[in-house]
């Protein structure tokens, strides 16, 4: 085998390992979303009443904290591991 059929197949191994971990990741991002609805909708059904705040407005707000409060936390860690990295590869470590 010469390198150009080795540098081709490990373009499609490393396209189809993309493929996938996009996929894996789109199914991960459905079910956080599932899950902040049913959290808020549970929020909402315990604590509407006692707040005296209608129960869609509750659970809307409820979702939106479940699944934006973590993502942020999600985000800042991304964005401090990023700056890490490139900390690292400046100073020829990596």
């Amino acid at each position: 085998m010469n390198n150009d059929q080795t540098e081709e197949i490990l373009r499609k191994v490393v396209s189809r390992a993309a493929r996938r971990l996009n996929l894996i990741e789109i199914v991960v991002l459905i079910l956080a979303i599932m899950l902040s609805l049913l959290a808020g909708y549970l929020t909402a059904l315990m604590l509407s009443e006692i707040m005296g705040i209608s129960h869609r407005r509750f659970w809307m707000i409820a979702s939106l904290l479940f699944f934006c409060v973590p993502g942020f936390f999600v985000v800042l860690k991304k964005s401090s591991i990023k700056s890490k990295t490139q900390e690292l590869k400046s100073n020829g470590e990596e």
